[in-house]
């Protein structure tokens, strides 16, 4: 299995180099930014992750998530902000633009891990459990699950399910973007 590469983007260089020597220790391999800008001329799309401060220089981190998850080669790397900011709108903005977990400051280096190891599993079965695009683009395909989009039909193992027009769209849409948290909006 190959190593999983983490990007730490945080302007505190002693907090960062803590966070690099443990993620190390636990078999990770890590690169370090300290600012939005230098950590958006890597190839990011190389990293298994990326820790994430919000209150960085001129660019901050949630206008990185953001550019991030507009990228299509960079949508599915999963974020997890670790941010002094620390209120329940703070988190609920940084989730809803799509960060996969938020660790408020001050925070314990094994808290940080456990919850690196545990997005990374969930991120991961997500690439080997993905939704299989078939040889018909516009079916969808999650174990025994298939959707038909061109005919909006609903087969679960190989049985037809009936579903509303709007139930159809939401499954659609929680399917093509499953392991992440979605809004009531979205």
């Amino acid at each position: 299995m190959p190593v999983k590469r983490i990007l730490i983007v945080d302007d505190e260089e002693t907090l960062c180099e803590v966070l690099k020597i443990n993620l190390e220790n636990e078999g990770f391999d890590v690169d370090i930014a300290f600012s939005a800008e230098q950590a958006l001329s890597l190839d990011l799309p190389s990293y298994s992750l990326i820790l994430l401060d919000i209150m960085l220089g001129e660019t901050s981190g949630i206008k990185m998530a953001k550019i991030l998850k507009s990228n299509v080669k960079t949508a599915n790397i999963p974020i997890i902000f670790c941010t002094a900011r620390d209120s329940e709108d703070d988190m609920i903005m940084g989730l809803n633009i799509g960060a996969d977990d938020y660790i408020m400051k001050p925070y314990t280096v094994r808290n940080v891990i456990a919850r690196v190891k545990s997005v990374l599993r969930r991120t991961s079965g997500h690439k080997s459990n993905n939704v299989v695009q078939n040889a018909k683009p516009n079916i969808l395909k999650v174990e025994g699950l298939h959707l038909d989009l061109e005919f909006k039909r609903c087969i679960v193992d190989g049985v037809e399910v009936k579903l509303a027009r709007k139930e159809f769209e939401l499954l659609a849409y929680l399917i093509s973007h499953r392991g992440k948290i979605c809004s009531r909006e979205q």
